[in-house]
Formats: structure tokens, C-alpha cells, sequence
């Protein structure tokens, strides 16, 4: 990691996702579980290789005990990532929790097949937020009908523009 560019401290971050929206919050925290799964698995394969290197006897007794330098810096350089992002995963979830909502954990089985986004396989759609905090799965049917109710909402706004 460059000097020049160091992550914002868990402070920043917290007064930077006070004003986010809920949806924007659970969002952030899915990508952040994406990156640790990512970040879980490199470490994994770089362990790997190391082991190889230790048990490869084709190898010097000397190149075995050091095993690979790069290789063991990158996974010590991850923990260090994983565990400040896990930290702003915490921050979250005091967020969510601070404003009266009620976090969601991340489905296991998503967890487990490498995918941490809110969407199933089974054509709901995780929604983790609502007006009362709890969360609920939308089927196709029921987030196609909400998606045509806000549509109507909109064409009954005061002008035709395009919002962004």
C-alpha cells in the first residue's frame, strides 16, 4: 500500500455514511463482504503456494525455510484490510442501528457460495430496510408491482424532467 494513499480513518468514515440512505448503507456493507470473501480466498491460494514451497524437496533446505517473503507479506497486508473492514462493517451497523433500524446478518448460504449481495436464488429479493427498520424478501411479482406504484408516483410529480 502507497503512502500516499491511506484509507480515511473509522472516524471519517463514520461522519461520511451518517447521511446515507439505508439502502446505501446495507449496499456498502455487501460490497465490503465482497471484498473480504475475495480478500479470504487470495489469501488462501497464497497459502497454498507457500506450503508448496515448504514442502517442495526439489527445493534447497534454505529457499523451504524461507518459503516466499512477497507472498507472506501480501497475507499479513490482508488480515491488516480484512480486519479494518470488518470494522467499518461494525460502523454499519451502529449507523443503521442508531437511527432505530434493525440490521440484517448477510444470508449464510450466499456467504458460503461467495456471493454477499441482497438478492436470493430463488427470485426474491432481499430488501433490508424499511420504514419500520425490519427486514423481508420481495418476490418478482411484489417488486415489479412497488417499481410500478413508484413510476406512478413519479408521473404525478410536478414536471416531466429527468431526475437523477
Amino acid at each position: 500500500m502507497s503512502a500516499a494513499s491511506q484509507p480515511i480513518s473509522d472516524a471519517q468514515f463514520a461522519i461520511a455514511i451518517q447521511d446515507l440512505p439505508f439502502e446505501n448503507l446495507y449496499s456498502k456493507a455487501a460490497e465490503i463482504e465482497n471484498s473480504i470473501s475475495h480478500l479470504t480466498r487470495s489469501n488462501e491460494q497464497l497459502q497454498k503456494y507457500i506450503d508448496s514451497i515448504t514442502s517442495d524437496q526439489s527445493l534447497s533446505e534454505e529457499t523451504r525455510q524461507e518459503g516466499d517473503k512477497d507472498c507472506s507479506d501480501a497475507i499479513h497486508e490482508n488480515v491488516i484490510v480484512i480486519n479494518r473492514q470488518r470494522d467499518r462493517i461494525q460502523l454499519l451497523k451502529q449507523e443503521v442501528e442508531r437511527r432505530g433500524g434493525r440490521w440484517h446478518e448477510l444470508d449464510k448460504e450466499h456467504k458460503q457460495n461467495g456471493n454477499s449481495g441482497p438478492t436470493s436464488t430463488n427470485g426474491e429479493l432481499a430488501v433490508a430496510y424499511s420504514d419500520a427498520g425490519s427486514s423481508r424478501r420481495l418476490t418478482d411479482e411484489e417488486l415489479r408491482q412497488q417499481m410500478l406504484e413508484r413510476l406512478a408516483e413519479d408521473d404525478h410529480g410536478e414536471d416531466n424532467g429527468m431526475h437523477l
